[in-house]
């Protein structure tokens, strides 16, 4: 959605798209547009072209991968040089065999990287990562294989500039890649690589501050999305588990498929073992170029989109993988031959193995993956329905609709003519009081009402990012008591928000069991540097109690137990506060959000 507007109407400041704009990408898609019925077509076209040089991207990574398992590169511009002194594997075969061990090798990684679930699955949508990794992998191809092609060299640069211009991230994927041909270039060659980095990044990210209108803006809405993923996203958060319990999802359970993980896990063990033992630069080198935007996705990304950041790293396991299964074949075939065969008819046979194994867990996949995307391509998403059916269920003369953070883009582009405030969730409460409100929100752990949208979760719960299975248009009747210490509600465009003194009262709704209580508060600007201390109280219990320099912070606090079918009482209090002002206020705490329900 936020790419789909930003073809609309390209503006940083309000998210379209978010932020640091992937300006290649969107440039890209409106060339598309001459060949496509609308905004969303033209990126799934992009998605389209790209998915299908996946393969060739891949495998001429691999192969360049490859070729550093030979201790000596010729400096001629082929690769049969540096092929013909080959490291022989064992059992020993011909020259001519081991070219075609690392052919088949490649082959293998290409093919498995394509049809990777989540590869496959975000390959058909109208995402920017395919078309990031795709010219990212070029890119490290190309400057591989640059320490020796001048031309590789240049052009390798400029797919890693296109590439960051999509996502600077991936500067992180080319640097060793980089690194590694400018040390075989003279200081010319490397003046005129950086020169064209420069200035096509330069040109991206210049065009995307012009279209968004203010350099001062785009750097301010750029620099809170920063603190935002610090915050919220990263290893900072005091929300996200422990680095050592999400290790398996980010390199493990990337697709969740426990079967095809640890067989897939299993073979990429072997071939890094195998890698140490035999001191294969090539493995090392595939570690060096993908291994450190691994760590920082790992580090700083969403935990709950890993299916979808992984696709940034995942040709390292691919290419793992595929070595993998290289090396069990030769064991095998090893074992099976028993040095009866010449090594001619060994290299045949070890080849067929390899081949045999890398098909059965290519089908594999795609016996995973094939019918869970027959659900996303005859079926139209829950999130899409539900902002389509406002436009003929709310009224704006009458209703005040309420919409779940995550859902607003649907309605800004399905449903542009139906105003709204925006809300936490599916548990947010009004900060006004009016008549008439409906909410749209997808379900978390509520039990919905009115009109519910839904797809079957499956392995797709599993392979795509977790949201947007269950949305619910309803009726909003929870509504909190603003009883005393609270200004009157005040409101610009989808914002709403309140303001109190030193100490506020407020009752909650009834709610068995376990409860959460969600705010995001600000202070005024002069009392940050008081570091004032806030204080949460929910039925006279002391819930949470903090400290804050930040003019804005978003607090979730757990309920263990609430009051059951009786009223909740919510007390906020400050110790320092502003005023009072002309207006006669006095100001400690603005409350912008608040939702209260089920934890």
């Amino acid at each position: 959605m936020l790419f789909t507007l930003a073809m609309r109407d390209y503006n940083v400041t309000l998210h379209h798209p978010h932020p640091p704009g992937f300006p290649a990408y969107i440039g890209i898609a409106h060339v598309a547009r001459f060949f496509a019925d609308s905004d969303f077509h033209a990126l799934q076209i992009v998605n389209l072209v790209f998915g299908m040089l996946i393969f060739p991207a891949v495998y001429l990574l691999a192969r360049e991968l490859f070729a550093a398992r030979h201790p000596e590169r010729s400096e001629g511009p082929g690769r049969a040089g540096r092929e013909e002194h080959a490291v022989q594997p064992h059992p020993p075969r011909s020259l001519a065999h081991a070219r075609d061990d690392n052919f088949t090798t490649s082959v293998v990684a290409a093919t498995l990287f394509a049809f990777f679930p989540n590869v496959w699955f975000f390959g058909g949508g109208a995402f920017s990562d395919i078309p990031s990794i795709v010219l990212v992998c070029f890119a490290a191809a190309m400057l591989l294989r640059g320490a020796e092609d001048n031309k590789a060299y240049f052009l390798g640069a400029l797919l890693l500039a296109l590439a960051i211009g999509i996502r600077p991230q991936n500067l992180l994927v080319g640097l060793f890649p980089a690194i590694y041909a400018s040390r075989k270039r003279s200081f010319g060659e490397i003046a005129i690589a950086a020169l064209i980095v420069i200035v096509v990044v330069a040109i991206c990210f210049g065009g995307a501050i012009y279209a968004t209108g203010s350099l001062h803006e785009y750097l301010r809405v750029v620099r809170e999305h920063g603190d935002y993923i610090s915050r919220i996203d990263s290893f900072r958060s005091p929300d996200r588990p422990a680095l050592w319990r999400l290790f398996d999802r980010f390199f493990i359970k990337q697709y969740q498929s426990p079967v095809l993980s640890v067989i897939a896990s299993l073979l990429a063990l072997g071939a890094i073992i195998g890698a140490i033992r035999d001191r294969d630069r090539s493995m090392l080198w595939n570690v060096l170029t993908f291994g450190p935007f691994a760590i920082f996705a790992w580090l700083m990304l969403d935990r709950f989109s890993i299916s979808r950041f992984s696709i940034g790293y995942q040709p390292m396991f691919a290419i793992f993988v595929a070595d993998g299964i290289r090396r069990l074949a030769s064991v095998v075939g090893a074992a099976a031959l028993s040095g009866t065969a010449t090594a001619e008819g060994s290299g045949r046979h070890i080849g067929l193995i390899q081949s045999a194994l890398a098909s059965a867990l290519v089908i594999a996949f795609i016996a995973y993956t094939a019918p869970e995307l027959n659900v996303v391509r005859t079926t139209v998403a829950p999130s899409v329905l539900a902002a389509q059916t406002l436009n003929r269920t709310i009224d704006p003369k009458r209703d005040q609709l309420y919409v779940g953070h995550t859902m607003s883009k649907f309605v800004d582009l399905f449903a542009p003519n139906v105003p709204y405030r925006d809300v936490i969730d599916d548990r947010a409460l009004p900060l006004a009081q009016v008549p008439r409100a409906w909410l749209l929100a997808e379900v978390t752990s509520t039990t919905p009402r009115g009109l519910v949208f839904t797809r079957e979760r499956g392995r797709l719960w599993n392979i795509a990012r977790r949201h947007y299975f269950e949305i619910a248009l309803e009726p909003l009747t929870a509504r909190p008591q603003f009883v005393s210490g609270w200004y009157g509600p005040e409101s610009a465009d989808i914002a709403e928000w309140r303001w109190m003194g030193g100490r506020s009262i407020t009752i909650l709704p009834p709610q068995a069991g376990p409860a959460i209580l969600r705010m995001h508060l600000g202070i005024p600007g002069e009392l940050m540097s008081k570091n004032p201390e806030i204080t949460v109280r929910i039925n006279g219990n002391v819930v949470d109690r903090f400290r804050t320099t930040e003019g804005y912070l978003e607090r979730n606090v757990h309920v263990p137990a609430s009051n059951g079918a009786a009223p909740n009482t919510l007390e906020l209090s400050i110790d320092h506060t502003l005023g009072p002002g002309d207006d006669g206020r006095t100001l400690g705490l603005r409350l912008r959000y608040l939702a209260w329900g089920p934890a």
